[in-house]
């Protein structure tokens, strides 16, 4: 088994382009080969409503398959979350280290894998001034095998803190490797800290903060891709978006246009999730600390229908019978928070602007920037140098 470098699967293929690296005094990557997609070519234009006991002229390879991993483990870039481990108590204070908080990094992603070997990375911790500061062995979690998967984390332990924790703030470096030495990334994040407005204003908590990893440049980068895991000869398209706070469910409506005019919403047969979080582990005030990405369906709205497919969906409409332009607004409690745009060419498949692909993400979703119209309180200007930790999107600009 090879590990190999952070790469694109985009639906339908892989790419070698390089982004330049963050300089954080740290080796930099270096271009490595790229694992070959299990996937059927690009389709050609076809009619996506077709019977599938009578595919008339549709060829099986016409239509893109769901991706598989291989042994060829495919570092996935929009999956890293670095957060803030943060203790109330501080090695360096001695006998005065209670009431004293302080944290180390902790960080999670996921590989694109599946293998027999069992996965190691390492990652490399840096302070501000870009001294080494530790480093630890990372560990092998769950896999998601509809998504084709696998979880590495920092490993939890009780005594982590002691002799390497810090209560500091600022920008600090970090290196992820393999087991090889390959380095699969490397960047910054920016830590910074607040006072719990529940602390008692007594001098014994003057020392007490909760820590956390800036995350605001998730807000105007969205995505759009193909979600196989409900129907893989007939998936519908998804549309990701970030949220600071907390928002409740029930409340956010994604509602669909084509060409201007509204043809679907979430809540007629369609679905709004929360796909994951990223906050500290003492997340105190969600509004300053907490990002959430939401995903969007519309079960009324498929990109194809494959001609092995068994089901059929009488009400849907088919996205590659409709090329056009196409936008999603996000609505929480009726008033619109969001919104993004997409395109489907002549050929019936998703218009990739080579943003994901150029950068390397290694993931099969699109990127596309997010309007943000609601009234959170968030830095505008971040994912112009904070965008996936010190790596930001060349060729991408907020609206």
């Amino acid at each position: 088994m090879k590990i190999v470098a952070p790469a694109v699967l985009a639906l339908l293929l892989l790419t070698t382009s390089a982004i330049a690296q963050i300089k954080i005094n740290l080796p930099k990557v270096g271009p490595k080969a790229t694992p070959t997609p299990q996937t059927t070519p690009n389709p050609k234009a076809n009619p996506g409503n077709q019977n599938p006991t009578n595919p008339t002229n549709a060829g099986i390879s016409d239509y893109p398959l769901k991706p598989v991993p291989n042994e060829n483990a495919v570092f996935m870039k929009a999956t890293l979350d670095i957060r803030c481990d943060t203790v109330d108590t501080y090695w360096k204070m001695g006998a005065n280290k209670s009431n004293y908080t302080s944290w180390v990094p902790q960080v999670k992603f996921k590989v694109f894998y599946k293998g027999a070997e069992k996965l190691r990375f390492k990652a490399d911790y840096f302070l501000p001034n870009g001294a080494a500061w530790y480093s630890e062995p990372l560990d092998s979690g769950m896999s998601n095998a509809n998504e084709g998967t696998v979880e590495i984390q920092s490993p939890r332990g009780s005594n982590k803190h002691e002799n390497t924790s810090t209560d500091a703030v600022g920008l600090f470096g970090i290196k992820i490797s393999d087991k090889n030495g390959d380095v699969v990334f490397e960047g910054k994040y920016k830590v910074a800290k607040y006072k719990p407005d529940a602390l008692p204003k007594i001098p014994m908590w003057k020392n007490v903060y909760t820590y956390f990893v800036e995350q605001d440049w998730n807000l105007p980068i969205g995505y759009v891709w193909l979600d196989y895991s409900r129907d893989q000869w007939s998936p519908m398209p998804a549309v990701t978006m970030w949220l600071k706070g907390e928002y409740r469910l029930g409340d956010l409506e994604a509602r669909l246009f084509y060409n201007g005019a509204q043809i679907a919403t979430t809540d007629d047969m369609g679905e709004v999730s929360n796909k994951q979080s990223r906050f500290p582990n003492r997340n105190d005030d969600k509004a300053a600390s907490q990002w959430t990405e939401y995903v969007m369906v519309w079960y009324k709205f498929h990109a194809f229908l494959h001609p092995r497919g068994g089901m059929k969906y009488p009400q849907a409409k088919f996205m590659r019978d409709m090329p056009g332009d196409y936008a999603v607004k996000l609505f929480y409690q009726g008033t619109q928070i969001r919104e993004l745009s997409f395109k489907v060419g002549s050929d019936g498949n998703l218009v990739d602007n080579g943003i994901a692909v150029n950068n390397k993400l290694g993931d099969m979703k699109f990127v596309v920037p997010v309007k943000v119209t609601s009234t959170e309180k968030w830095n505008q200007l971040s994912w112009k140098t904070e965008a996936f930790y010190g790596n930001p999107l060349a060729g991408f600009s907020a609206p």
